[in-house]
Formats: structure tokens, sequence, C-alpha cells
């Protein structure tokens, strides 16, 4: 009886009947995860209303509540406001207007939880992106963050000695003559074979014609 309220709940949040694999996760939220019917309501409801309704998106969050300690639906509504504020923060920095897909939301977690930093590192790191392209930019700031995770970077005071470090290695790699064969930048987003023309040899050229 208790169950069967459940499942109709879900299927009137999530507008379609309930599959077995369906019911086999709502029963493992339930028993295993030890998840009341109002924390199910409350985690149903949630996806739902941003379009997320696959059970296998529905058990991931629910994951991450057990996980969390989350036991209420007062824990789980703090929880969320928090998430969703630090997610469409990266959205709204990278230009992006829509829902975060699975592949975004996974870049902004692993820059908060696996690399650990502050919002205002990652928001920079938005900011930089932003100026350089208009494309693939979660890829590009995953670049910058994860150079910046290499270097030791924690906070956005960090960033100024990293920036100088690097302008200071370009400086030294610049001053190699580019008309030497297998020449390469030292930027890391400009990993490419440098043209070995002699520039100031083609302008003299130039004036004398």
């Amino acid at each position: 009886s208790d169950f069967q309220e459940l499942r109709f709940v879900a299927e009137t949040y999530l507008a379609k009947p309930l599959t077995k694999t369906d019911l086999d996760t709502l029963l493992f939220i339930k028993e295993n995860l030890n998840f009341s019917n109002e924390l199910i309501e409350f985690l149903l409801e949630y996806c739902a209303e941003r379009g997320k309704k696959s059970f296998k998106y529905i058990q991931s969050v629910a994951l991450s509540w057990s996980k969390d300690g989350i036991t209420t639906p007062e824990e789980a509504q703090v929880q969320t406001a928090k998430f969703s504020q630090r997610i469409y923060a990266v959205m709204n920095a990278l230009g992006k207007k829509s829902e975060p897909t699975n592949t975004e939301l996974n870049y902004i977690n692993r820059w908060y939880d696996q690399y650990g930093f502050e919002a205002d590192v990652i928001l920079e790191a938005c900011r930089r992106t932003v100026l350089a392209t208009d494309k693939n930019r979660f890829s590009y700031c995953d670049k910058i963050l994860s150079s910046w995770f290499t270097s030791g970077v924690h906070h956005t005071t960090d960033i100024t000695q990293a920036d100088a470090s690097y302008h200071s290695q370009k400086k030294q790699t610049d001053a190699i003559p580019r008309k030497v064969p297998g020449y390469v930048a030292s930027n890391p987003f400009l990993h490419f074979k440098q043209s070995d023309t002699d520039y100031d040899a083609l302008e003299k050229e130039l004036l004398q014609n």
C-alpha cells in the first residue's frame, strides 16, 4: 500500500507508467538509501521540474544526496539551492542559457569537487574562456582549470603568480628563432609546429621590390 502510493506519485510527476526497472530503482532508493516517501516525492518533483525524468538521472541525484547525508526534504532543498546557484553561475559566465547537459555538469562538478576550486577561481577561468573563444567553451575552460590545478592554484591571488610563471616561460621560448625547424609554442593551448618562414628576410625582399 505504501509503495503503491509512492508509485502513483512517481507516475504523476514523470507523466508515464513505470517499468519494472523503474520500480526496482524506486525500491532501491526507498529501502537501500533509506529515503522517506516525503524525501522521494521531493526528489521526483526536483528532477521533473528540470525536465530530467529518467530514473538513471533520478538515482544519481539520490545517491549524491545520500552521500551528503541528506535525510529530509528541508535538507534537500538547501542542498539543491546551493547546487543550482553554483551550476547556473558557471553556465551564465560561459554564456549558456540552456539547462546543463550531463557532460557540462560533469565538468562543473570536477572543478568544484575534484579540483576543490572556489567559485571566484572558476568564474575567472570562465571569463578568460569567453574572451578567447565562442566554441567548445567547457573543454577550453577545463584546460585552463586543469593547468591551474597542476600549478597549485587555490585562490585568485595564486593566478597572478601562475600567469607570471607562464609569461616568463613564454618569453624564454619566444627567444628561440622561429625559423629553427621543430619550434613549438609554449602556450599549452597552441601545440602546433610554427612556420619556418624567415619573416625578416621576406620583409626586406618586399621593400626592395
